[in-house]
């Protein structure tokens, strides 16, 4: 039986347990890890939208940015260095195990958050920034595509995919996309670029929303039927029942935000473009279908949020905390965002306050997630764990070897001790079959 929402209790410090465990960890790690970047960054986008501030919210939201800038630096610093140290083993991981592969886009949305959150905090008030922020989504957009065409070439080229192993984190690479979309539409809303700048970056914006929204509905198909054929993955999995939530969410928000700043906000394209495109009705017709868009899927969204709370309620209890919890808080943020844009557009109060519960919902969650990880990390079960229980299976391996054959020397005995060692093979499959069940 799992434990739920309980905290869990270090009884082990596995950095003195297994040996070379620095070495042992590093082989180990994988881009998951970046699911606490992805939280805590969208949690500090939220913290800085939120439409009821108060005093001191906006600095709160600076230390959470400040707090995800570190752990990506650590999260990236250690993936760089497996890649140096184990690049064979690296890769034949990424070749033969569907789910890691797609956790290799969790690198990009990352980097988006960050972008969006320099753009918040930094692209506003220091001189210059603006073009910081402009560099480094072009490099996100360049992020973005090689990871989305690396990760579904391999899973073309190499790896056997079935319904049965289909899961949500398959929709990471689409969430790559539609967050570097997002973060592009933020760049240009909240710094001081000029049209010139702000009109490819709206261009490309563009095209990534498209490049993932299609993405997503062919994706989520997909895991859909696996739903309906094999029903929700394991119970450790159920962090990533929400998945599904960010890539929609995310083209929400790109949606209402790349329409805005076409038209009524920034008339980017009447300034600065050439043709039929600079006309006032195309800036008012792609606000107006953002919008109309927007509220369609951020419905379709909602429902897929009831539906993935249900499976959430009911798995929880039969689970304990692991690193999959981390990937429910970067959809669920999203989420909010998108309702935070809702608040604005509409000026509505229904949308205020979802918003607000949203964040409350969600610093609570985050706070109960880091206090869990935090001590996991300090104890190695983080990254030491499977290597630690793979040690134990060795060394019991080995003595039921070594027991075995002790009951051929003993067979070669009395009459007496061939008879009980007739015996206790019976018991240890008797054993084996209770622990099956």
């Amino acid at each position: 039986m799992g434990h739920g929402f309980k905290y869990p209790v270090q009884r082990r410090n596995y950095w003195k347990d297994v040996p070379v465990a620095g070495t042992k960890a590093i082989k180990s790690f994988t881009p998951q890890m970046f699911t606490i970047c992805m939280g805590s960054g969208i949690l500090a986008v939220l913290l800085h939208n939120n439409p009821y501030q108060f005093k001191g919210l906006e600095i709160i939201s600076t230390i959470v940015w400040i707090f995800d800038l570190l752990v990506f630096s650590l999260i990236s610093l250690t993936f760089v260095i497996r890649w140096i140290r184990f690049p064979s083993l690296t890769a034949e991981l990424f070749e033969t195990d569907v789910e890691q592969t797609a956790y290799l886009s969790t690198t990009t949305i990352a980097t988006a958050t960050i972008v969006e959150l320099t753009a918040l905090i930094c692209g506003s008030r220091w001189n210059n920034w603006q073009y910081a922020c402009f560099a480094f989504w072009w490099f996100t957009v360049l992020m973005s595509l090689v990871s989305t065409v690396t990760t579904y070439w391999i899973l073309i080229r190499d790896e056997s995919v079935a319904i049965d192993n289909l899961t949500p984190t398959l929709m990471y690479p689409a969430t790559g996309l539609l967050a570097t979309a997002s973060a592009g539409s933020v760049v240009v809303s909240y710094t001081p670029l000029s049209v010139e700048l702000a009109q490819p970056v709206i261009i490309v914006a563009y095209l990534l929303l498209g490049a993932g929204f299609f993405l997503t509905l062919a994706t989520f198909s997909a895991y859909f039927l696996r739903l309906l054929h094999n029903q929700t993955p394991h119970p450790d999995k159920v962090g990533t029942q929400l998945i599904p939530l960010g890539p929609l969410a995310n083209a929400v928000y790109s949606f209402i935000t790349l329409g805005y700043l076409a038209g009524p906000k920034k008339h980017i394209f009447e300034s600065y473009g050439k043709g039929p495109v600079s006309e006032v009705e195309i800036s008012s017709a792609l606000y107006s279908t953002g919008i109309v868009l927007g509220l369609t899927i951020w419905g379709f969204a909602t429902l897929w949020l009831l539906v993935a709370f249900v499976a959430f309620i009911r798995d929880l209890p039969k689970t304990h905390f692991n690193l999959n919890m981390w990937s429910s808080t970067y959809p669920f943020g999203v989420y909010g965002v998108a309702a935070s844009q809702f608040a604005i557009d509409f000026d509505s109060t229904a949308f205020k306050v979802i918003t607000t519960i949203v964040l409350l919902l969600l610093v609570i969650y985050w706070l109960y997630l880091v206090a869990c990880t935090l001590p996991m990390v300090a104890s190695g079960e983080l990254f030491l764990r499977d290597v630690f229980e793979e040690m134990e299976k060795e060394k019991k391996h080995g003595g039921e070897k070594q027991g075995g054959g002790e009951g051929e020397r003993e067979e070669r005995g009395e009459h007496g001790e061939e008879q009980e060692e007739t015996a206790r093979p019976s018991r240890r499959h008797r054993r084996s079959s209770d622990t099956a069940v």
